[in-house]
């Protein structure tokens, strides 16, 4: 494994390991037009896969993905799943719609929301943590026997933000008093703080059968999910590049990332899915195709920290999730 970050397009991570996805069942949630998940799709296409499962909350959001798949690779497989992930009992009924499929090579989690206005999800959490979090922790725990049905080297990745070195899970307030407190920046490096830890532990968990589990950062990518930013954010953010860094929770400096391509965002996810030279790493936070644990913070890395987050995530989304 390289001991460095470096930006990569997508064709150039395939290039090198692109050839182990020929034939695989792979599911990407979030997909659209305009998001890292659509360009991810398009991506893997390239190589040859059997069957592209594409998740969204409406089907006209992946249409046009799948035209262009059709048009580019008309041998490879693509199925619209409708996945609404601000209700559980969807997330539920959306697996239950794979009954047909005998396993999952790759479950890729890339759907999210960032900075939205105060709103709680249907099952009452504050939406960002009940989007970008547990609704992925259910949706991992019901479809995890197809995973491991598809054996070693299968992977299940989740989407994460470089957000996460300034946030934390706020456990005796993770609704922020009903909106009452709501700090939409905090709120969004809760629910990412919550994916990183949630993948520390379960990469432990799966590391005896060689599934790979992997949290990405896909780095500074303009899509949809900054439709909330306000342009007060942006002025931030160009204040961050001005001073060339940001602070995280541990007083430590952040290097601001540039802003880079779909193609860039999408490199590391298909690093986390197949790169060899980074599997004995599970559980890992990935940056710019490379292992970066060495970002996070130390909330991330206390352990009873992910086994309270597991325990609390099994009480609010109603599903013992046990391995």
């Amino acid at each position: 494994m390289s001991n460095s970050q470096q930006i990569l397009r997508s064709e150039v991570v395939l290039e090198k390991y692109g050839k182990t996805l020929a034939g695989k069942t792979v599911l990407i949630t979030g997909v659209s037009d305009e998001s890292i998940a659509g360009e991810l799709a398009l991506q893997l296409s390239a190589a040859d896969p059997k069957l592209l499962i594409l998740t969204a909350r409406a089907e006209s959001k992946v249409t046009g993905i799948q035209e262009k798949i059709r048009l580019a690779k008309p041998n490879v497989k693509t199925r619209f799943l409708k996945m609404e992930l601000s209700d559980l009992n969807a997330v539920r009924n959306a697996v239950r719609d794979l009954d047909d499929v005998s396993h999952i090579d790759h479950l890729v989690a890339l759907a999210g929301v960032m900075f939205p206005p105060f709103s709680k999800t249907k099952d009452g959490f504050e939406s960002q943590l009940g989007v970008n979090y547990l609704a992925n922790f259910l949706l991992v725990k019901l479809l995890l026997p197809k995973v491991r049905a598809a054996g070693a080297d299968s992977s299940v990745v989740i989407m994460t933000s470089s957000i996460v070195r300034q946030g934390k899970m706020h456990f005796d307030d993770f609704n922020f008093s009903d909106g009452q407190t709501y700090d939409a920046m905090a709120a969004y490096g809760q629910s990412n703080a919550a994916r990183v830890m949630f993948v520390k532990r379960l990469g432990e968990k799966l590391k005896n059968e060689k599934i790979r589990v992997f949290s990405v950062d896909p780095g500074a990518v303009h899509t949809g999910l900054q439709r909330h930013c306000s342009p007060e954010f942006f002025d931030q953010v160009a204040e961050w590049k001005k001073a060339g860094f940001m602070i995280d929770m541990d007083g430590k400096p952040i290097d601001i990332p540039p802003w880079t391509t779909t193609s860039e965002g999408a490199a590391t996810v298909i690093t986390a899915m197949v790169d060899p030279t980074i599997a004995e790493y599970n559980g890992s936070y990935l940056s710019q195709n490379a292992v970066s644990d060495h970002e996070l913070h130390t909330h991330i890395y206390d352990e009873d920290n992910w086994t309270k987050l597991w325990k609390l995530s099994e009480d609010l989304t109603k599903e013992e999730f046990s391995l």
